[in-house]
């Protein structure tokens, strides 16, 4: 009896060493806002994966708007500040500061 229980336990052991994890995360870029720009300007990535705009620089208002329309971020000048998107559909998508018109970045996902 001792040694089925053993057998038995071994073949769990076995069994949890090959199981299946969960599906990896998407990856993420990273565009800064800083100097009245974006850099890059142009990112991409694959479907399900994010991109995060991070305010390096402090002081000056932005956001991160759909050049399309709809919601973007809101508006800070706070160096930190972060805004994340992932990205569910292929395609080009394009995002401008509403504040500066001269800020545009193009995210490409496929």
């Amino acid at each position: 009896m001792l040694s089925k229980l053993a057998a038995a336990a071994a073949v769990v052991a076995i069994g949890a060493g090959v199981a299946v994890g969960p599906a990896q995360a998407g990856s993420t870029k990273t565009v800064s806002v800083k100097n009245n720009a974006f850099s890059p300007t142009s990112v991409s990535i694959h479907k399900g994966d994010k991109v995060t705009w991070k305010w390096t620089q402090g002081g000056v208002p932005h956001n991160v708007t759909p050049a399309s329309g709809g919601s973007g971020s809101k508006t800070s000048s706070k160096k930190g500040f972060t805004f994340s998107k992932t990205f569910s559909k292929k395609g080009t998508f394009k995002y401008v500061c509403t504040i500066h018109s001269n800020m545009k970045v193009t995210v490409k996902v496929s």
